[in-house]
């Protein structure tokens, strides 16, 4: 069906997963830049302008007020680690931890991270298929970078998957929470042993964690464009400069993380519209991302774009302090994988979105 007669998304949940939110997005910017969403239950802003004074306004915050750690999660190990991620937590508690985890996060080279990257890469593809490879190359790409023996790279991605499982929003089952606890039992152990407080091993756990899903879209997201335009590839294949230029326009061209939420402390003003206290706002990045305000050609997919904006990674004080190791872990293994000559063999067709309500991550044909 061509791309012009596609029926719109329902919502912007459900434009994540929809085969081209893009015109959807735009629409939404031109008229309804923010508003309420009866069926979601949320206010939507859209455009550049209104979600970049959305992450600076200190009303809106991370977690609805009244729920500063999800109720399933409460009283088990899981919710111990949850309630000590700095991401998940603003006012004092953020501003004493944020520096150190940003601190860390700068503490590999491209250099590091990129063998890491290859590495995982070539243990790995010969033996997952290409849905789970874009999981757990992320995955075992920090581990080893955070000092995982390689004899505990799997075990340590399997608790990173069940942990990442039991805190999603609204989707845990009883057993879930059940898994995440055990693994969050055995990540931290691994934190505290080498000399970590808990607040460094809880985070330490969140750089595996937030690697997952993100990464995941981010790689599986680049294959699609490389399949898309085979001269891409050819180029990846020659060059981690022109690689890392293409994983970024990736990044904000279809964004892996499509949307974050913040949830208003107290009645606030946005945009001119009053959000009354305890109502959340959802920040459709990947809209902003195409917005004229802030990038010129924003439709364009350029990957050697001049003075590229991106909102994907987030802004202000809650800025992912890991977006560089994020596209470097993509653009290494896309191109040693190119430089074999997988990516034209190891990926099939794509077949669709997995079913996330924030994450764009494509799901390819098994061979």
């Amino acid at each position: 069906m061509p791309d012009s007669v596609l029926p719109q998304p329902g919502n912007p949940i459900a434009a994540v997963t929809h085969a081209d939110p893009y015109p959807y997005y735009r629409q939404l910017r031109e008229q309804r830049p923010l508003y309420f969403d009866e069926g979601l239950k949320l206010w939507v802003a859209s455009t550049h302008a209104v979600i970049v004074e959305a992450f600076r306004s200190v009303g809106l915050r991370v977690r609805p007020p009244a729920e500063p750690v999800p109720h399933a999660l409460l009283g088990s190990a899981a919710g111990e680690v949850f309630a000590q991620l700095v991401r998940m937590n603003d006012g004092a508690f953020h501003a004493a931890h944020k520096p150190a985890v940003a601190q860390g996060a700068r503490r590999w080279s491209l250099a590091q991270v990129a063998l890491a990257s290859r590495d995982t890469a070539a243990e790995l593809v010969p033996a997952l298929d290409a849905n789970a490879l874009l999981t757990a190359l992320p995955v075992q790409a920090m581990a080893r970078l955070l000092g995982v023996p390689a004899s505990l790279l799997s075990q340590t991605s399997q608790w990173v998957h069940e942990f990442t499982q039991g805190i999603a929003p609204g989707a845990a089952t009883g057993r879930q929470v059940a898994r995440a606890s055990a693994a969050a039992q055995g990540l931290m152990a691994q934190g505290l042993a080498q000399g970590l407080s808990s607040v460094q091993a809880a985070n330490r756990i969140a750089m595996m964690q937030q690697s997952l899903d993100a990464t995941a879209g981010l790689l599986g997201n680049t294959v699609c464009r490389l399949q898309q335009q085979p001269p891409l590839a050819q180029h990846t294949a020659q060059s981690l400069d022109f690689a890392r230029g293409l994983v970024a326009e990736v990044a904000r061209w279809d964004a892996p993380v499509q949307n974050s939420r913040r949830f208003a402390a107290d009645k606030l003003v946005l945009a001119g519209q009053e959000i009354d206290q305890g109502q959340g706002v959802l920040l459709v990045l990947a809209s902003a991302n195409r917005d004229p305000a802030l990038n010129a050609q924003p439709d364009l997919f350029d990957p050697q774009r001049q003075q590229r904006r991106s909102m994907t990674f987030g802004a202000a004080g809650h800025a992912c302090p890991g977006e560089l190791i994020a596209i470097e872990i993509v653009a290494a293994c896309a191109q040693w994988m190119g430089a074999e000559g997988l990516l034209a063999t190891y990926f099939g067709r794509q077949t669709g979105f997995a079913p996330l309500s924030n994450a764009r991550i494509p799901v390819f044909a098994t061979h």
